[in-house]
């Protein structure tokens, strides 16, 4: 037992946590034998807009020929967008063992992943190892991950969901959601996000087919080498806009998207763009 001390409520902090490999309860999302036409069909009865806007984005024209790490940005942005109270969204990716941020909707995803990472433990990090889907409200990941969880309360965090991402029986990462709402996800926001999770294996198992002498971490490296220079990218947009980071990034996002050039190659662009500045005002 533990006091949340927003309420000084007792709460039980077993976490609940949802193994992809067996069926634990009524969900759809914890069977991993059932297909994705049959969790529709369960998903779709409580949240039929947002399992069409599910189905509609990752099986769009929007994803098709692009790259697994514009594959997972996208899938980031769309589960901030359709799952229940998510307030941030990201994607972790293991390398070696080691993981980083491969995908993020803004700075708040970084620096909660961040805490993750420094203290090695976390709702995340154990979906992405050991394949399970993890669904914790802040007291309940206190006892499970404390020194994650006092540094993600600083950072306003209050709810936890986590999706693996495994491709071929590789677990590679994981979808990461975090919430403000000390409610947490619910059922139904577990399930969405688990629909989303398994399309966006799919199209990653996909791409990897149209590139066979590729392997997964090598095409995932490059999110290691690119995401530097996206962050200079964002600072030097918000420094010249006057906007914040958060704006910027959705800037070079949006390029990106209307464009259809990678974020990278955006982001490139720009610092060149930028880089050139003092000359021509001279």
């Amino acid at each position: 037992m533990s006091t949340d001390t927003s309420t000084g409520e007792q709460i039980s902090l077993q976490p609940v946590l949802r193994d992809t490999a067996q069926d634990s309860g009524p969900l759809p999302n914890r069977a991993s034998t059932r297909d994705t036409r049959e969790m529709v069909a369960h998903v779709a009865a409580a949240r039929p807009a947002a399992v069409a806007r599910v189905v509609e984005a990752l099986t769009g024209p929007g994803v098709h020929g692009r790259e697994v790490t514009e594959l997972l940005q996208w899938v980031a942005v769309l589960a901030k967008e359709v799952v229940g109270d998510c307030d941030a969204a990201g994607v972790t990716v293991l390398k070696d063992g080691t993981p980083f941020t491969s995908a993020w909707t803004d700075e708040r995803t970084l620096a909660v992943d961040r805490d993750q990472y420094d203290a090695d433990e976390g709702p995340c990090l154990h979906a992405a190892r050991e394949g399970v889907c993890v669904r914790v409200t802040v007291s309940e990941s206190m006892q499970a991950w404390p020194e994650f969880t006092q540094a993600a309360v600083a950072d306003g965090v209050r709810a936890f969901l986590a999706c693996p991402l495994v491709v071929d029986d590789q677990r590679f990462g994981a979808l990461n959601l975090y919430s403000h709402s000390l409610d947490g996800f619910s059922d139904d926001d577990e399930a969405v996000a688990t629909l989303i999770s398994r399309i966006a294996t799919g199209l990653v198992a996909g791409q990897l087919q149209q590139h066979r002498s590729a392997t997964l971490i090598s095409q995932l490296e490059e999110a290691i080498a690119s995401r530097a220079v996206i962050e200079q990218a964002k600072g030097a947009v918000a420094v010249v806009r006057r906007i914040s980071p958060d704006d910027a990034f959705g800037v070079l996002r949006t390029v990106s998207q209307d464009t259809n050039v990678k974020l990278r190659e955006v982001a490139a662009r720009t610092l060149a763009d930028f880089g050139a500045l003092p000359n021509r005002a001279g």
